[in-house]
């Protein structure tokens, strides 16, 4: 049986070592490219399971190689998981809506590989889903997340991601913004992702009870099937509440 191969993508030699050190102690096979264009090239000549992706790089960086496999098919293309500066969370949104799969913070540990690898192959591949006209924010910061919320509520998933990836550089260290990533991943059935975007909610504000109370959610329909929880937007004063699709709660 043909083991498991991961291209790691990185212009620094130690992460690369660290990398490649923890994947072939789980049983994978690595090969390694230190740019985007030798990465590119890598890929035209096999194409492995999964590319763990620095996205800053020199020659050809890590957005650029997503922006290059856009639109290739994806049996022609791995499984991407981005590599971001702590705390470039705008990056890392803009990464996952051009194709990558799930997304690590540096400095990354052997466990948040290993479990973001194993996470990955698990899920099937899909097509990106590319949403941003580049059209300048309407309203401010506070009036997008109120159009965001407004569309959800209609179940306009589309205006609403539409909306967030236009945010993204405004929203900084912002638990409203990454609950309403967690509900818009969690409507498309992106259950890890929302899983995380809900816990960088929690981890920026532990009081912020939108995230608290969607985390609650989707841990009890993956484990019980079922939940009273509703889905929380966290408008202020009042608190609004969306329906999800049906399969948005299927596992």
């Amino acid at each position: 049986m043909k083991p498991t191969t991961v291209l790691v993508v990185d212009d620094e030699t130690n992460i690369r070592l660290m990398l490649r050190t923890t994947l072939e102690t789980e049983g994978y096979r690595v090969q390694q490219a230190v740019d985007g264009r030798e990465a590119l090239k890598a890929i035209e000549r096999e194409v492995p399971d999964v590319m763990i992706l620095d996205l800053s790089m020199p020659v050809l960086d890590g957005m650029g190689v997503l922006q290059e496999l856009k639109n290739v098919r994806p049996e022609k293309k791995p499984r991407i998981i981005v590599l971001t500066a702590y705390g470039s969370i705008s990056t890392a949104v803009k990464a996952t809506r051009l194709g990558a799969m799930d997304f690590l913070e540096k400095p990354v540990s052997p466990d948040e590989v290993r479990e973001s690898v194993a996470g990955v192959l698990m899920e099937p591949l899909s097509l990106p889903q590319v949403s941003d006209s580049g059209d300048p924010l309407a309203g401010g910061y506070a009036g997008v997340l109120n159009r965001v919320r407004h569309a959800m509520r209609l179940a306009n998933y589309t205006d609403a991601e539409t909306l967030l990836m236009k945010a993204a550089d405004l929203a900084h260290k912002d638990a409203a913004y990454f609950n309403l990533l967690g509900i818009l991943y969690e409507a498309q059935r992106e259950h890890r992702l929302a899983r995380k975007f809900y816990g960088k909610a929690i981890a920026t504000d532990k009081r912020y009870e939108p995230a608290q109370t969607n985390m609650r959610r989707l841990y009890e329909l993956q484990t019980f099937g079922r939940t009273q929880q509703p889905v929380s937007l966290g408008d202020e004063p009042d608190v609004w509440y969306a329906k999800l699709p049906e399969t948005a709660a299927q596992t």
